[in-house]
């Protein structure tokens, strides 16, 4: 299960930079259009938000896969090694717990508007969701990964 992390994170990152650079192009893009042509354009717009969020979540699981994510280290490594475990062990719940709960959410927003078609694009409004969904079960399966080590963890002896 970590060896399939570790490879999903390393394909998710390198997905996220080409992405972000696609995202860096079309805001480029949008910028010039606007400050030349006095044009904005709403596709670029809304293509843009779209590959932003997907960076975000595929670059959140390389981050999370490398433990790499936000934590207080000056406080936790004051903490006694036994306590240090079970603070990672309340943190990887949290985690397990938010990514579940996007992945739902996720998957309701598509159930409730995958008939509704887009504004802009010829597709169903729910299209928009599944890549982040997508990005999001990356990030669960991460995390319940991360989760399973720091249980094991936690039985270890000082």
């Amino acid at each position: 299960m970590e060896r399939w992390s570790a490879v999903l994170a390393q394909a998710l990152s390198m997905l996220a930079v080409v992405l972000f650079a696609v995202v860096v192009i079309l805001n480029g893009w949008e910028a010039a259009a606007r400050y030349f042509f006095a044009a904005s354009s709403i596709y670029t717009v809304e293509l843009s938000l779209v590959l932003a969020s997907i960076v975000y979540f595929t670059g959140y699981a390389g981050l999370l896969q490398r433990d790499e994510d936000v934590r207080l280290e000056y406080f936790v490594k004051k903490l006694g090694p036994r306590m240090q475990r079970m603070i990672d062990t309340f943190n990887e719940l949290a985690s397990t717990l938010f990514f579940t709960t996007l992945v739902y959410g996720s998957w309701a927003y598509y159930s409730l508007t995958s008939a509704m078609p887009h504004v802009l694009f010829p597709f169903h409004q729910g299209y928009v969701v599944l890549p982040i969904a997508a990005g999001a079960l990356a990030c669960l399966w991460i995390a319940i990964t991360r989760l399973l080590r720091s249980v094991l963890n936690l039985f270890d002896s000082d």
